[in-house]
């Protein structure tokens, strides 16, 4: 299983962010932000892998100045690998 991880330091940035690309019709989820990852307010948004792209043009528009970094997270025999992208 492999997901991006959209983390941001701001709890309101993330829930708005969500909501944005939620209402753009992107599948997107509100999760715990992997802990390997360290940095955040502690909420990200989930997308999926192909949605990268869009996600990424998202957040340039957005200009959210919380803006803490794009996480992949790979799930490989019951461990969590997470990554900077």
């Amino acid at each position: 299983m492999e997901y991006v991880v959209v983390a941001f330091r701001s709890r309101a940035h993330t829930v708005g962010f969500y909501e944005r690309i939620k209402n753009a019709g992107i599948r997107a989820e509100i999760v715990n932000t992997p802990k390997e990852a360290g940095v955040g307010c502690g909420l990200s948004v989930k997308v999926d892998r192909g949605s990268f792209a869009l996600i990424k043009r998202a957040v340039g528009i957005a200009r959210l100045n919380s803006f803490a970094g794009f996480f992949l997270v790979k799930e490989v025999a019951g461990r969590r690998i997470v990554t900077t992208i």
